[in-house]
């Protein structure tokens, strides 16, 4: 159990497309039904329930006939308040689909009806184990990896040049970009209200110090894109010294990132915003996220370290 709020914009989109194929003639392109899969794949969905302790009591829909037990999912809040409004002993609890497919699995039920009020969706039980959904690699207890003074001279002399090439020629393979992206160490912008040099030690502050740290995001109403960079000089010229913000640096976990954006209904990624402004689509990102590994072990630690520019 992760939240009791989510937004998933993309996978209605999907969803309303199938529902169109389906009123048409009744047949869904395979297209179509890969993008759902995948937008499923990273959906955070809200299912009525009630938390205690470390339990999750929810309710079970049955048919008419008593033929089939299914839960209700929904996507967003407006859809779960039309199914259950206010005053009903069920609150919206948010989780992500392989939560989901683990109750229907434990539980014997038939499988998922997506948005109730307004579409009847249903995902039988078969289609739901089959899913293929994201694995991370665990790395052993025992593995450390960099601390945050290895991670700050790493830092320093990262080469993204072939990224770069790469960013700046008319290539739109996506293979290659994401070739390229496994072979670089890219950076992500830290700001703050507060001043944070006070933690440092030498040019490194700790989250254990200093507290979470907010990570860079960019757009507007209509877009919001993850922002990373290729280097420290890339950085600094992107920077609004007006902006009233203190501005620090970390070390990229692209797999995480690829995962947050994803998972925050986020529109894709910029790379150099302000230099190369170069964009990699969510489209992009849900193929990248199936499948493909970009993060160092060694580099797990590297959203506990912030680095002053």
């Amino acid at each position: 159990m992760i939240e009791t709020y989510a937004t998933n914009n993309y996978l209605k989109t999907r969803l309303h497309e199938i529902e169109k194929h389906l009123g048409d003639d009744g047949e869904i392109p395979g297209d179509v039904i890969i993008d759902f899969v995948n937008e499923l794949n990273v959906s955070t969905l809200m299912i009525p329930g009630i938390i205690n302790g470390d339990d999750l009591d929810f309710e079970v829909l049955a048919s008419e006939d008593d033929d089939m037990n299914v839960i209700a999912l929904f996507t967003d809040s407006e859809e779960f308040q039309a199914y259950y409004p206010s005053g009903t002993e069920y609150g919206p609890v948010a989780n992500d689909i392989g939560f989901y497919i683990d109750l229907v699995r434990e539980y014997g039920l038939e499988g998922v009806i997506l948005n109730p009020a307004s579409s009847e969706f249903f995902l039988e039980r078969d289609l739901l184990l089959e899913l293929p959904l994201n694995t991370k690699i665990e790395n052993k207890d025992d593995f450390k990896g960099y601390g945050g003074e290895e991670l700050y001279e790493i830092s320093k002399s990262i080469n993204n040049d072939s990224l770069i090439e790469f960013m700046r020629s008319d290539n739109d393979s996506f293979e290659e970009l994401m070739l390229e992206l496994s072979k670089s160490t890219l950076l992500n912008l830290v700001v703050s209200n507060e001043d944070l040099t006070g933690y440092a030690r030498g040019n490194v502050i700790s989250r254990s110090d200093a507290g979470d740290f907010s990570i860079c995001a960019t757009g507007d109403e209509d877009n919001d894109f993850g922002v990373v960079f290729t280097g420290t000089d890339a950085i600094r010229q992107s920077l609004d010294d007006g902006d009233g913000m203190n501005h620090y640096y970390q070390v990229t976990l692209l797999d995480d990132l690829i995962e947050f954006i994803l998972l925050s209904d986020m529109d894709g990624i910029i790379i150099n915003p302000g230099l190369d402004d170069y964009l990699i689509s969510r489209e992009y990102l849900l193929q990248a996220y199936l499948g493909l590994t970009y993060d160092n072990p060694s580099f797990k630690n590297a959203a506990d370290y912030a680095f002053i520019l």
